[in-house]
């Protein structure tokens, strides 16, 4: 069975990338960049969550780092 919510922040970070290319193309994607970024903070600090947003882009895309 296929792990529905990814652990690692590895596995966090690679769904933070795949939902990135589909912000204002599908539905919910900004809902769950956000869950993940806020799980990527809260298990991994929150210089692994800005990480992120550089790494990805997301700045772009409306995030701010903290």
């Amino acid at each position: 069975m296929p792990q529905i919510f990814p652990k690692t922040l590895e596995e966090l970070r690679a769904k933070v990338e795949h939902e990135a290319q589909y912000v204002d193309i599908k539905p919910y994607s900004h809902n769950i960049i956000a869950l993940l970024l806020g799980q990527i903070a809260k298990e991994h600090g929150q210089t692994e969550a800005n990480k992120a947003i550089t790494d990805f882009a997301l700045d772009m895309m409306g995030w701010s780092t903290h």
